[in-house]
Parts: structure tokens; C-alpha cells; sequence
């Protein structure tokens, strides 16, 4: 018979179904009745009760103080497909929302760098929330480097629009090797310019023991990279110092500014 067959598909249990079926062809039944029918004990009819009204296909109504049970109309389980469809969609959104984070989660094992990748503006704002989270935990000074490119300044910031407030509010310092037009001035933060007309589309922070990279493909859209390392880190930071000592051009907003100003 095909109907248990594509119930069982549609996610219902043997039990389910043999009530289904029991209450589709009696009309109306009392839950002793089904037991009986059906060979199934009290708790397993109860249990199958209760998924099938919770799915709509079915409905109950009290008589002379006892329950019965009646099934809806067949039509009903078409409106359940639809219902499911519809969450399978949005569940498929939000997964897909949800990828960067979970890639976040999951780490290499053993003594190996962990290397984590990421995808989209989605992708970037984690990259954002992880150089807090991890500067905010940080025992010594809270500072990161960044080298910042053009290309990449002007909307890397377009999915957490607060991380500065946010930076600013941690007491976290930055320093920023600036390629091209300077940015904004802001507390806690220090710039300096290399003198080069364009620079390469990525962005990069060295924080902690971790470096993260962020850069556009062909199609302008943002990759992103956080690698976990302490000996890569403090290369990166050893490159970073040695170009920071050499730069011409240094903008410093002091620890004392008004912070208000910027919020």
C-alpha cells in the first residue's frame, strides 16, 4: 500500500500512521478504541495523539465527560507538506547564515595552526567580533595591528557598523598601517601612511596569537581567513613594527580624547 509509504516519507512514525489510517476510516474514536484496534499500549496511542493533532491532521472534542478523536480532512496533510516546505526553505536560509559562525567553531586538532575560513559580509562581521572578543580577553595591553587597504576600508565595516563604538568601549588600541587615503580620526587609535598609490585588496589584523586576512575576488566579493598560530602572529607583528618605524607619516589620536565625541 502506497499511503503509509509516503506518510513514513513525510516524517510519520509506524504508530502515527496506523492511527491516522484507523481514525480516517472510523470517523470517530476514543482513544481506548484505537488501543484496542491497533494493539498499541495507552502511552504509545497518547503519544501518537498528540503528534497528529500538533500537525492539524486530526482534532478531538469531549462527549458525556469522554474524549474522542476524529480525523481532518485529507486536505490537511497537503497543507502540512506546504508548512514544511516553506520551513525547509527558511531553515535552509538561515543555515546558510549561519555557516561562517559554525566554520568559526570548528578547529584543526592537534599542535597544527587552526585555520579558519569565511565567506560574504557575514563572513567579515565574525572576523570583526572575533578581534574583540579575543582583545577583550587579552591579560597584557589591548592592542592590534591592522594593514588597511583602500579597496576594502570603505565597507568592511558595513555588517557592524558599531565596531568602533564597540572597540572604543573595550579600551582596545589600534594600531593602522594606512595604504592610500587616511581614515577618519578616532580614539584609541593610531595611523601611519605607507607611501604607495594603491594597495593590494586585503586587509589584514594581527592580534593576540591570530592573524585574520580579507580580500575581494574578482567579483569584489570578501573572503575571509583567521589564522590561529603564535609563531605566525608574532611574524606578522615583527613585519608590522619594522614598516611601522619606517613610515613617513603618523596621525595619532591620543587615550585622553573625548570619546563621547565619537560614539
Amino acid at each position: 500500500m502506497e499511503i503509509p509509504y509516503i506518510l513514513r516519507e513525510i516524517g510519520f512514525s509506524d504508530k502515527e500512521i496506523r492511527v491516522y489510517l484507523s481514525l480516517l476510516a472510523c470517523g470517530t474514536c476514543s482513544a481506548r478504541r484505537l488501543a484496542k484496534d491497533n494493539e498499541l499500549t495507552k502511552y504509545a496511542i497518547n503519544e501518537a495523539l498528540k503528534s497528529l493533532r500538533e500537525s492539524g491532521l486530526i482534532s478531538a472534542y469531549q462527549k458525556h465527560k469522554k474524549q474522542y478523536f476524529m480525523a481532518e480532512d485529507p486536505e490537511k496533510l497537503m497543507e502540512l507538506v506546504v508548512r514544511r516546505e516553506q520551513g525547509m526553505v527558511e531553515m535552509k536560509r538561515r543555515i546558510s547564515e549561519l555557516l561562517p559562525e559554525l566554520r568559526s567553531i570548528y578547529a584543526h586538532g592537534g599542535n597544527q595552526p587552526s585555520v579558519k575560513y569565511y565567506e560574504g559580509m557575514k563572513g567579515v562581521e565574525i572576523i570583526l567580533k572575533d578581534v574583540l572578543s579575543t582583545m577583550s580577553s587579552f591579560p597584557g595591553e589591548k592592542i592590534y595591528r591592522v594593514f588597511s587597504s583602500p579597496r576594502l576600508r570603505e565597507f568592511i565595516y558595513s555588517n557592524y557598523p558599531n565596531f568602533t563604538k564597540d572597540r572604543i568601549a573595550r579600551q582596545i588600541k589600534v594600531q593602522i598601517l594606512v595604504m592610500g587615503k587616511e581614515s577618519p580620526n578616532r580614539p584609541l587609535m593610531e595611523q601611519k601612511t605607507i607611501p604607495v598609490k594603491e594597495g593590494a585588496p586585503t586587509y589584514s589584523f594581527i592580534y593576540n596569537n591570530k592573524v585574520a586576512f580579507i580580500s575581494l575576488d574578482e567579483n569584489d566579493n570578501p573572503t575571509g581567513v583567521i589564522i590561529e598560530d603564535a609563531c605566525i602572529a608574532e611574524t606578522q607583528r615583527i613585519v608590522f613594527d619594522q614598516l611601522w618605524r619606517g613610515s613617513v607619516r603618523e596621525r595619532r589620536i591620543p587615550v585622553e580624547a573625548t570619546i563621547a565625541e565619537h560614539l
